[in-house]
């Protein structure tokens, strides 16, 4: 069974305070908890590989366009669009402030 001051120790690092009931009945929860997934851990093992997702972000190089590539040059009216640059970055105006 998972201690008193395991239980008061985890409720400082969260930083909850927990009345008199609550560190018995989280005491009970908790080991409960580590119960099954002790259980869970048995049946799986420990050696089971890592399922990867189905779906995950890939970004490509950031190259330049071939000069035969459809969208070549199309960057330039893009940037003209911007009225400001610095050190090769558009500069755009500030939309979100924080209140004071």
């Amino acid at each position: 069974m998972i201690s008193r001051e395991e239980i008061e120790h985890l409720a400082s690092l969260a930083r909850i305070e927990l009345r008199e009931g609550e560190v018995e009945s989280l005491q009970k929860d908790i080991t409960d908890i580590l119960a099954y997934v002790g259980q869970v851990e048995s049946v799986v093992g420990g050696a089971a590989e890592p399922v990867l997702p189905m779906h995950h972000n890939v970004l490509r190089a950031d190259t330049l366009r071939a000069s035969d590539d459809q969208l070549a040059g199309k960057e330039a009216p893009v940037r003209a669009a911007f009225p400001k640059q610095e050190n090769g970055y558009n500069v755009v105006r500030k939309i979100i402030q924080k209140d004071e």
